[in-house]
């Protein structure tokens, strides 16, 4: 069957600058065509596959093939290895991926839908809670013979539509992709194996309910009231590469390319921390205002990364496996040529005893923020530190 080429859509054009309820729109006047909607955040990046107007299914770059393996083995949907391997190699948003998860389909429809629903609704939940958008609409020139379970755009809308406003009012947690970084090691839950392991940064929320295999709003009410408690902290959100708009990307390289000029006469900043989100965030955060970075996340190869660099100053954080951060400080202080570089505690853990501690080995002491309201007052402290310890030239 061979479509028409008359689009109210444009097609193989982005269209930035949408919102939520004009990328709906916008969705809706494909109409009952078939193919691919590219969609874009500052953070994220989605191929929404379109099936005669309606939805089959929804790939986040890069987490899909993830995500769906982790689901299938969840739901005991054990799928021939071959199919699964060729998935993994196929490019994002082909025609060969649709085939592949219409032969999973195949396999087990009724496993098969639960697990496609999942996938679909957690990211129309992630995509209803971002704010601007880009589409680029790329329609399949003649019809694809693909099974899979279709749902129309307006019922999953009106579905997604209850759970956003569940979401909106949590104090701390903001979106389904967002990662748990566990603050109070003593408290009874962090003594569960599973709740510890997962709590270590790198879990999103999402993969967080997966594991304890819980609606995903079910989990984010309970992390949020962890989070109120300061059992947890709720981290941001990542910032994604490159820009949305790639008219943008020439500029941006220019931009780049001044800042690395810039930096290369700029002070050393070393960041010791076991968490690599942690480790991003404060890192980009340093980036942004101009520092040279050593980032480290292994404390036991600091000492020796910092005979080498020869950093300003080194924030490092205080439980640390292998050398936690006291450990690390004795082994620093040992070593002559560092014994006067200055260094500053983080952590989550702003306890008197820490504090004395830090006075007590010549070092500053920085509380890690508990929650996003937090943010803003670190990195003023940040700064406050910088500017007296490493001022830029």
């Amino acid at each position: 069957m061979t479509q028409t080429t008359n689009y109210i859509v444009p097609i193989a054009e982005i269209i930035p600058d949408l919102n939520y309820s004009s990328l709906i729109s916008m969705l809706n006047l494909i109409g009952k065509q078939t193919g691919i909607a590219k969609i874009k955040t500052s953070r994220f990046a989605w191929n929404i596959f379109l099936s005669g107007g309606d939805i089959a299914f929804i790939e986040e770059r890069n987490e899909f093939f993830v995500s769906l393996k982790r689901k299938l083995k969840i739901h005991k949907l054990h799928i021939r290895p071959d199919i699964l391997e060729i998935l993994a190699k196929a490019p994002a948003n082909s025609l060969e991926t649709c085939h592949l998860l219409g032969e999973i389909y195949e396999q087990d429809r009724d496993v098969s839908l639960i697990v496609f629903k999942e996938i679909l609704l957690e990211n129309l939940l992630a995509i209803a809670l971002e704010k601007n958008f880009s589409l680029e609409w790329r329609p399949w020139t003649s019809e694809p013979k693909v099974i899979l379970p279709i749902w129309q755009l307006s019922d999953l809308e009106n579905a997604v539509a209850k759970v956003v406003k569940q979401w909106q009012a949590f104090n701390h947690v903001r979106h389904p992709f967002q990662t748990v970084q566990l603050l109070d090691t003593e408290c009874s839950i962090s003594q569960i194996p599973l709740f510890a392991q997962v709590t270590n940064g790198k879990y999103r929320i999402s993969e967080i309910a997966d594991h304890f295999q819980q609606h995903i709003s079910r989990t984010a009410l309970k992390l949020d009231k962890l989070a109120e408690n300061r059992t947890v902290a709720i981290l941001p959100l990542p910032k994604r590469s490159p820009a949305i708009n790639p008219r943008d990307s020439e500029q941006e390289s220019e931009i780049i390319s001044e800042l690395s000029h810039r930096r290369s006469g700029s002070p050393k900043v070393m960041i010791v921390d076991d968490s690599p989100v942690l480790l991003k965030q404060f890192g980009d955060l340093l980036t942004s205002w101009g520092y040279q970075l050593i980032l480290i996340n292994d404390s036991a190869q600091a000492t020796q990364k910092m005979l080498s660099e020869k950093p300003a100053v080194v924030f490092m954080d205080i439980n640390m496996p292998n050398l936690n951060g006291f450990e690390l400080l004795k082994q620093i202080r040992r070593q002559p040529t560092l014994a006067a570089t200055p260094l500053v505690l983080v952590t989550s853990e702003n306890s008197i005893t820490n504090n004395f501690r830090a006075k007590w080995a010549s070092c500053r002491f920085l509380s890690k923020p508990h929650t996003a309201n937090d943010i803003k007052d670190f990195r003023e402290q940040v700064r406050a530190v910088l500017q007296e310890l490493a001022p830029l030239p």
